[in-house]
C-alpha cells in the first residue's frame, strides 16, 4: 500500500517533470521563430539549430511517453537524462523498456542521450523557462499582450502538440503491444 508521503512525492515530482517538458516545448516552440528572421540565419547556424531541434523534440516526446506510462502504472517518474547513470556496470536497469540490451526503444534512448541529449535538453529547459518568466512578467504588466501571446500559441502550439501526441501515443502503443 503507498503511504501518503510516497503518493505526495510521486505526484509533486510528476508536476515538476511536467513543468520542466512544458519549458522545454516552450524553448523549441520559441526557437523556431529564429528560422524566420529577415536575414536569415546562416546555413550551418540553421543546420545546428534544426539538429538540436529535432533532436531534443525527439527525446520530449519519449520522456512524455514514458511519464505517461509511469502515471498509469502510478510509480514515481524517470527522467531519461539522469535514468542511465544511476545504475552500475554490473545493476540490472530495472525498467526493461529502458535496458538497451533488451529493448531497441532503450538503444535509442540512450543514443539520443549520449549524442546531446545532456546538453540540448537543459539548455531548451533553461531557455523555456527563462522565456515563460518573461512572457508572465509581459503579461502581468501590459494586458494586452494576453491577445497576441494567444494568437501565437493559436500559430504554433496546436501543429507541434499534434506531432508530439502522435509520437507519444505510437510510442505508448509500441511499448504496450511488444509487452503483450
Amino acid at each position: 500500500m503507498v503511504s501518503r508521503l510516497q503518493l505526495a512525492k510521486g505526484l509533486f515530482g510528476h508536476l515538476f517533470l511536467l513543468f520542466v517538458n512544458f519549458c522545454v516545448m516552450v524553448g523549441i516552440i520559441e526557437s523556431l521563430d529564429l528560422f524566420s528572421l529577415d536575414p536569415p540565419l546562416p546555413w550551418l547556424n540553421a543546420m545546428i539549430l534544426g539538429f538540436m531541434l529535432a533532436h531534443t523534440l525527439l527525446l520530449l516526446s519519449f520522456q512524455l511517453a514514458i511519464q505517461i506510462l509511469q502515471i498509469i502504472r502510478m510509480r514515481f517518474p524517470t527522467f531519461l537524462i539522469t535514468y542511465y547513470f544511476q545504475f552500475g556496470d554490473d545493476e540490472a536497469i530495472p525498467l526493461w523498456l529502458l535496458d538497451p540490451i533488451r529493448s531497441r526503444l532503450g538503444v535509442l534512448v540512450l543514443l539520443l542521450i549520449i549524442t546531446g541529449g545532456i546538453a540540448f535538453y537543459p539548455i531548451f529547459a533553461v531557455y523555456g523557462l527563462l522565456l515563460v518568466w518573461g512572457h508572465l512578467t509581459t503579461i502581468a504588466l501590459n494586458p494586452q499582450e494576453i491577445v497576441r501571446y494567444f494568437a501565437i500559441f493559436l500559430d504554433w502550439t496546436p501543429p507541434l502538440f499534434l506531432l508530439v501526441f502522435l509520437i507519444v501515443f505510437l510510442s505508448v502503443l509500441a511499448i504496450e503491444f511488444r509487452h503483450v
